[in-house]
Formats: structure tokens, C-alpha cells, sequence
């Protein structure tokens, strides 16, 4: 399951939890560009994984075919659920997916921090009020 859209500036909102199947994946990524697409500009990404179990490999496939093709993408920040199998395999995904402003997070403060930095007054406002909201479910 998952959310993906662009409600403030350059912010791009991405919230994924499980299960997650393979149509779904490609489904997200349709939704992703269609998203992206009506961006102008460069973009910043939150990806919100609190509420994500480990993917399956083809599932993890789909989603960095799409990170892979994001020319216009400036920076993403990515945060991790508690489960340290799911933060191995998000952390190879962005290795993978070979952006150099991609990171990911435990933490909510630093992903604050560091996303900030491209941020403008009312995306920091927004991406705060995503970080307080309770993690994504089914």
C-alpha cells in the first residue's frame, strides 16, 4: 500500500507501509512520475517507511527501476521503520538507485535537518507535520 503526492512547493510525499505486492509497486510507480511529472522543476522526496516490512526482491526491483530515472530529483530522505533487516535492504536500495542526495533515517530530527536545508518555510512546515502524524498502516 502507499501514498504519493505533492501538496506544498517542491515537496514530494511518499508514504509506502506493507503488504506490498509487485502490481502495487508498479502502480506506485505510475503514480510516482504522474506526480513528478506535474512538478515543475527540481524536487525534494520524503519517503515515510514507518510503517514498511521487508520487500519482496521483486517489489525491491520495481522501486529502484523508478529511483534509478529521477533527473530532476535534488534530495530525498527516507525514514527507516525500527526494524534493522528493512533499514539493510532501503540502505542497498539506495545504493542501488546510485543518487548521492538520498539518504535515510531513523530518526525523524535529522531527517528534518537535513531535508531542511532544500526546503522552504512552508515545505518545512508540512514535512514537520508528516513526522509528527502517526506512521502509515493498512
Amino acid at each position: 500500500m502507499y501514498r504519493v503526492e505533492r501538496r506544498v512547493g517542491q515537496l514530494v510525499e511518499i508514504a509506502i507501509w506493507s503488504p506490498v505486492s509487485l502490481e502495487e509497486a508498479i502502480a506506485w510507480g505510475r503514480d510516482h512520475d504522474a506526480v513528478i511529472d506535474a512538478t515543475r522543476g527540481r524536487y525534494v522526496c520524503f519517503v515515510d517507511l514507518r510503517g514498511a516490512r521487508v520487500f519482496p526482491p521483486d517489489v525491491v526491483d520495481a522501486y529502484v527501476a523508478t529511483m534509478k530515472d529521477e533527473p530532476r530529483l535534488l534530495r530525498t530522505g527516507t525514514l527507516l521503520p525500527l526494524s534493522a533487516v528493512v533499514a539493510l535492504q532501503i540502505n542497498r536500495m539506495i545504493r542501488e538507485a546510485a543518487h548521492p542526495e538520498r539518504r535515510a533515517f531513523s530518526e525523524a530530527a535529522p531527517l528534518a535537518s537535513w531535508l531542511g536545508e532544500r526546503l522552504e518555510p512552508l515545505e518545512r512546515a508540512r514535512l514537520d507535520a508528516l513526522l509528527r502524524a502517526p506512521p502509515p498502516q493498512a
